[in-house]
């Protein structure tokens, strides 16, 4: 058997590159986790992490801190607007479903205003996981954002169970080693990325078009 000592050291050897990937997405969940300490910057910090993992599914790697600086402030303002909004919706869906138990009615109609509510929170899941990898990505409106993230969520369902499933996944990896969360939770974007990305390319398949590509 022959063993190339040099080819393990080389650069383009690809589990280097896979390590060199791994390090980089630890990075970016710590900054991630820094830049998001304000709490209201969540938005800002999230989509400059879809930024760069976008980048990272498209095997267009950059500096990490070039591309999430520029990616958190460049997308500030949207990406802020629609963390408040969607923190907003989510205690209101989160409430209303707690209310449920104590509605004077009978219980057939309890549970249906209740499976009505659970169904209204998928929705909310399907689309929230389109919005700051859309921010990140193209230059729209707050408001076509959401509308086509609810149109990508329901519209690619497959796609959106899948990621979905990606962080249900990393969230049990984190109920047990809550320390590295915003690891976990980088790694979820990346693989997350490589799906949203391929939704992405059938709504606009010129790449020209991508917002990231014009940087």
């Amino acid at each position: 058997m022959n063993f190339n000592v040099n080819g393990l050291f080389n650069p383009e050897n690809r589990f280097l590159s896979f390590m060199d990937k791994i390090m980089n997405l630890c990075v970016a969940g710590i900054l991630w986790f820094l830049f998001s300490l304000p709490l209201i910057t969540v938005g800002a910090a999230t989509s400059a992490l879809f930024g760069y993992t976008l980048k990272l599914a498209r095997n267009e790697e950059g500096y990490l801190l070039k591309s999430f600086w520029k990616g958190f402030w460049e997308n500030f303002v949207t990406s802020t607007l629609l963390w408040l909004g969607t923190l907003a919706v989510g205690m209101f869906l989160a409430a209303d479903l707690f209310a449920c138990q104590f509605l004077p009615a009978v219980g057939a109609l309890r549970w249906g205003v209740r499976a009505l509510l659970v169904s209204l929170i998928f929705v909310y899941f399907l689309t929230i996981i389109y919005l700051f990898p859309l921010v990140a990505t193209f230059r729209v409106s707050w408001k076509k954002v959401v509308r086509d993230a609810l149109v990508m969520g329901v519209g690619n369902l497959y796609v959106s169970v899948t990621v979905l499933v990606i962080y249900g996944f990393f969230g049990v990896i984190t109920w047990f080693f809550p320390i590295l969360f915003m690891v976990w939770f980088a790694l979820a974007a990346y693989f997350s990325s490589h799906l949203l990305y391929s939704v992405f390319m059938r709504y606009l398949p010129e790449k020209d078009e991508l917002y990231n590509s014009e940087r």
